[in-house]
C-alpha cells in the first residue's frame, strides 16, 4: 500500500495529512473520489481546507479547475480566496446549472480523448475538482426542491461514473453516512471518517473491511477535531489513522496569493 512506503508523495496527484500514528507519510490521492464523513465539529473543515491548500499552487498555474457547491449559503466556501472558485453553486437550482456545466464538459474531453488516454492528465487538460460541502444536502430535498435534488442525483452520477478518463475529481463532504442520506455513496473508492456515533456508522463510512482492520472513528474524541481514519477501497480497504492540520480562515482567504508567490 503506499502508506507502506517511506518515500513521501508530494505533487498535483497528493495531498498531504503530515503523518500517522506510527509516523507514515499521510498521502491521500488527489485524482480519486473521495467522500468525508463526519459529525458538526469532528474537523471535515481541515481535510476540505488541507485539500485545498495543497491543490492551490495549481489552481493558481491553471492546472486544476475549482468548482464548489455549498448549500449552506456559501458559509464555508465564503471563506476561501474567491479567485481560485471557477465555479460556484450556493442554491439547489444554481448546484444543478454547475453540474450540468460539469458534466458536459466532462463529456466533451471524453469524446475528445476517445483511444488516447483513459487517464486524463492535468498537462492535457485542468484537472476538475469538484467539492460538495455536505453533500446530502444537495440530494436529500423534499417539496418543490425535489425535481432539483433528483436532476442533481442523476447529473452527479454521471460525474462520478466518468471519473479519471475526463479528468474529474469529486471530493464529497457529509455528517450522515448512511445510504439512504447519501445514495451515491458506493461511487466514492476513498473514505476518510473523522468522529462518528458507532461502530455500524463506520462500517457505512469506510467499508467492513477497514474496520475490522482496525478503523474506529466512533472511538475519536470530540476534543481532537480533524482526526481521521483513511481508507482506499481499491486498495484493499487498509486504514491510516492520522489529524488534519487546522487550517485557519486567513489562510483560506489568502490562498490564492500565497500560492502565487511560492
Amino acid at each position: 500500500m503506499r502508506w507502506l512506503l517511506k518515500k513521501r508523495r508530494t505533487g498535483i496527484d497528493w495531498i498531504g495529512y503530515g503523518r500517522d500514528q506510527h509516523g507514515r507519510p499521510v498521502a491521500v490521492s488527489a485524482k480519486q473520489h473521495t467522500l468525508v464523513t463526519g459529525l458538526t465539529g469532528s474537523g471535515k473543515g481541515s481535510i476540505s481546507g488541507g485539500w485545498l491548500k495543497a491543490q492551490a499552487p495549481y489552481i493558481v498555474a491553471g492546472l486544476v479547475h475549482l468548482y464548489y457547491i455549498d448549500l449552506k449559503g456559501g458559509m464555508e466556501a465564503g471563506m476561501l480566496d474567491q479567485s481560485l472558485i471557477h465555479q460556484q453553486a450556493w442554491s439547489l437550482p444554481d448546484a444543478v446549472d454547475l453540474l450540468r456545466d460539469f458534466d458536459a464538459e466532462a463529456a466533451r474531453r471524453q469524446d475528445a480523448y476517445r483511444g488516447i488516454t483513459r487517464d486524463l492528465s492535468p498537462d492535457m487538460e485542468p484537472r476538475m475538482l469538484l467539492m460538495i460541502d455536505e453533500a446530502a444536502e444537495l440530494t436529500a430535498v423534499a417539496g418543490e426542491n425535489k425535481r432539483y435534488a433528483s436532476t442533481a442525483v442523476g447529473m452527479l452520477d454521471s460525474i462520478l461514473r466518468r471519473g479519471r478518463s475526463s479528468g474529474a475529481v469529486v471530493v464529497a463532504m457529509t455528517q450522515d453516512p448512511r445510504v439512504q442520506s447519501f445514495t451515491l455513496r458506493p461511487r466514492f473508492p476513498q473514505r476518510l471518517a473523522l468522529r462518528l456515533n458507532d461502530e455500524s456508522e463506520a462500517r457505512m463510512a469506510l467499508g467492513d473491511i477497514a474496520v475490522e482492520h482496525g478503523a474506529a472513528p466512533w472511538l475519536i474524541p470530540a476534543d481532537k477535531p480533524g482526526s481521521c481514519w483513511y481508507s482506499d477501497l481499491d486498495a484493499g480497504g487498509d486504514v491510516q489513522f492520522f489529524r488534519a492540520p487546522y487550517v485557519d480562515d486567513d489562510t483560506l482567504r489568502t490562498l490564492g496569493g500565497t500560492a502565487a508567490g511560492a
